[in-house]
């Protein structure tokens, strides 16, 4: 695969940093999108093709593979994560793991396919009902777009919660109530005083996980996103007493993350803030850290 477009996300920041451990050398990368080249025999379809490719390898026997959960896999590997990602000018992947893009999505919006699918996922592991109260705590690259999928739920109430700044600023533009963080307290009052009946914790930091808990009603969904690498504390006897439920969600359905892009259903190419060729590879890390940066990309080919 010809890399066009790759983008930086959390999980690449906090294996930059030594947070979230693996085995190196590594080529980071797993937001890819490019061109199919050197196609296998039998596929030469997909020759110059513009896709993008899911990011789980399987073993294709396990019991998790067979039933079609690759990314569970016992003997699995990660794009980016396990094996060499796409940070690079080209990016070897299964063929059944890629997906052709339709010409009506542009590059940039393509590079977005993987972690649309991501919050997709969110939605499949912990059920939101219309009506319901949610909250984002941690509106950046991925609360940006779990928003907007919130949206499509018709939410009663629907609430962000992070610093002031371009992600505050872009999430009461997709249409939630923004609030800071230190003013929780106005969230709580234009939900009538209730806490939420969905608290979506996509901060990226440890800390994002207490205040979640604090703003979920008994009974409630915490559902995580975050993938820090660090420990965390949980207050497990307010889990039992409230019977909360704690909702983790990974990878998810790339065929209905390009539907809604296709569709217009989900907007992506503002939340780009910051573009790099890959050479300057520390000043986009160092970009993408920052808390006015909502999404860094590489422009490889084509840009």
């Amino acid at each position: 695969m010809l890399v066009r477009r790759a983008g930086i996300c959390g999980t690449d920041l906090a294996i930059a940093s030594g947070d979230y451990k693996v085995n190196s050398p590594l080529i980071l990368g797993h937001e890819i999108f490019g061109t199919a080249w050197k196609v296998p025999e039998g596929r030469a379809e997909l020759q110059g093709r513009r896709c993008v490719t899911e990011i789980n390898i399987g073993c294709g026997e396990c019991e998790f593979c067979r039933a079609g959960v690759r990314s569970h896999c016992v003997r699995g590997e990660a794009i980016g994560i396990h094996r060499n990602g796409g940070f690079a000018e080209y990016l070897s992947t299964p063929v059944e793991n890629v997906h052709v893009v339709p010409d009506s999505i542009a590059d940039d919006e393509a590079v977005f396919i993987e972690p649309l699918a991501a919050c997709i996922q969110l939605t499949k592991m912990g059920r939101i009902e219309s009506n319901s109260a949610c909250a984002v705590v941690g509106p950046g690259r991925m609360g940006l777009l779990i928003i907007q999928l919130l949206r499509q739920v018709r939410p009663r109430t629907l609430v962000a919660i992070g610093h002031q700044g371009v992600k505050l600023e872009m999430a009461r533009r997709f249409g939630a109530d923004a609030f800071d963080v230190e003013d929780v307290d106005s969230a709580l009052r234009l939900n009538g005083g209730a806490k939420f009946d969905n608290v979506v914790e996509a901060t990226g930091n440890p800390d994002g996980l207490d205040l979640a808990l604090r703003l979920v009603k008994p009974r409630g969904t915490v559902h995580l996103k975050s993938t820090h690498g660090v420990p965390v504390n949980l207050d497990a006897t307010k889990v039992v007493v409230d019977e909360l439920r704690v909702q983790g969600s990974r990878c998810g359905p790339f065929d209905e993350a390009i539907g809604l892009l296709e569709a217009r259903a989900i907007r992506v190419k503002e939340l780009i803030t910051d573009r790099f060729r890959l050479e300057r590879c520390e000043e986009a890390f160092k970009a993408a850290s920052s808390r006015s940066s909502i999404k860094t990309i590489f422009e490889l080919q084509g840009a």
